[in-house]
């Protein structure tokens, strides 16, 4: 895991939502995690992520690559600063369960 890698990374696509989209000020942010080997802990992870505060939705597909947990957080202030305050702790935290960071996303109209 790379901190800075990821956050030059999240800065990256942060600067095409904004050059693209009509950004909100606040919205509901997704961050995805897949679990890195067969002894990730779902339910420890979800439990450690719902104690902040956050919803999580598992996703489990047919193969390991179909296998992930989405995060939400609500109501996040739509800056890069923001998104990446809540990536990092949410990366690490996972990390700690057996998750690696796969990215993030929010709905946002794009501009015609």
């Amino acid at each position: 895991m790379d901190l800075q890698e990821q956050k030059a990374e999240t800065q990256a696509v942060f600067a095409e939502l904004v050059a693209s989209a009509d950004l909100p000020e606040r919205a509901g942010v997704d961050f995805q995690f897949a679990p890195e080997a067969e002894d990730a802990d779902w339910d420890a992870l979800t439990e450690a992520v719902e104690a902040l505060g956050h919803e999580v939705e598992w996703y489990e597909g047919d193969g390991p690559e179909d296998r992930w947990v989405e995060v939400t957080v609500e109501n996040c202030k739509v800056t890069f600063e923001a998104i990446w305050a809540h990536e990092e702790r949410l990366t690490l935290l996972a990390a700690v369960h057996g998750f690696a960071a796969q990215g993030w996303g929010l709905f946002a109209p794009e501009r015609d």
